[in-house]
């Protein structure tokens, strides 16, 4: 914890990426002394007033040096790797990032800061231990899965405030690889007239189910998280209802300014929802006074003004 008087000091790694850039904007905004942990050179884009550190995670030595430097009070770990078809051509860089820079994280934190708190962002496609390990459906599951059973671990053997936070899939604005930011962007082309002659955007499963949670709520539970959640817990933080892949897009298709080509799966290729941590080792975030408070319409509303403002840019 922070001197009273004293601004506390966050370290968020991953911070070029989607969450991270809410979460140096968000704590910023706070007043919170970021210091923003980036691959390679900080991004024109970074928020004036956030510092930029360069840090290649999977590097023990490097990890040890940007602890020292900072002593951060806490640390907000959202870096990671999480496309699943890429983890089957590369296992071992996915075990790297998702569990071996974490553990590098903790032992820094230990050495230099031992009371600083630590919030890891697991995934809610992982799945406990006690499944067994033939449960486990693709290795991007299985990095996620043990680094949050490592920091659980590390947490208990060392005592330190660790926490694992399970949040469900993320929307917003800003640059995501996921699901409704691809469709906007498609939206956004077609109202531009640029996919003229092109194929349209494929929506594989019309009915396979998820839980949204826009990235903006998922930051301000990670911030009850790092300030009040209980160490060596793992906390669930998603959304409260579930949609169909095909009612989030029918809202937003029905944004589009003109008619929008898409491609439909069949019903019969509908894939199930995708595996979900049990909630056995899960403890519930609520109690620590969180609820998500962004509706999908406004969500989805953010997600297309974005989508047109970098498409119209970029013409």
């Amino acid at each position: 914890m922070a001197a009273k008087g004293l601004k506390p000091a966050l370290l968020v790694t991953g911070a070029a990426g989607f969450t991270g850039r809410h979460a140096c904007q968000h704590f910023h905004d706070l007043g919170w002394a970021v210091t923003a942990a980036v691959r390679k050179t900080p991004p024109a884009s970074l928020l004036p007033g956030v510092k930029a550190a360069e840090c290649e995670l999977t590097d023990r030595e490097q990890v040890r040096q940007l602890i020292d430097r900072i002593r951060p009070h806490y640390v907000l770990h959202v870096a990671g790797r999480n496309a699943v078809p890429d983890s089957w051509r590369d296992p071992a860089g996915h075990m790297e990032a998702n569990v071996m820079a974490p553990v590098y994280l903790m032992e820094a934190m230990r050495e230099f800061r031992p009371d600083g708190r630590l919030l890891l962002a697991g995934s809610r496609l992982g799945v406990d231990p006690a499944q067994g390990a033939r449960s486990v459906p693709h290795p991007y599951s299985l990095s996620k899965s043990v680094g949050s059973w490592v920091a659980e671990a590390w947490s208990a053997l060392y005592d330190l405030p660790v926490m694992i936070a399970e949040p469900s899939n993320l929307i917003g604005p800003g640059e995501s690889t996921g699901f409704c930011m691809l469709l906007a962007k498609h939206i956004a082309r077609c109202e531009l007239g640029t996919m003229e002659g092109k194929a349209p955007f494929t929506i594989s499963s019309r009915g396979a189910v998820r839980r949204f949670l826009d990235v903006r709520d998922a930051v301000s539970a990670y911030e009850k998280l790092l300030l009040s959640g209980a160490p060596g817990e793992v906390y669930p933080v998603t959304g409260e209802q579930e949609w169909t892949l095909g009612e989030v897009a029918e809202r937003l298709l029905c944004k589009a300014r003109g008619s929008v080509p898409v491609q439909w799966g069949s019903e019969t290729d509908n894939a199930p929802a995708p595996p979900q941590s049990e909630t056995v080792r899960s403890q519930s975030i609520s109690e620590l006074g969180w609820r998500p408070g962004i509706e999908m319409e406004k969500s989805l509303d953010d997600i297309l003004a974005y989508a047109r403002a970098v498409t119209e840019s970029s013409r």
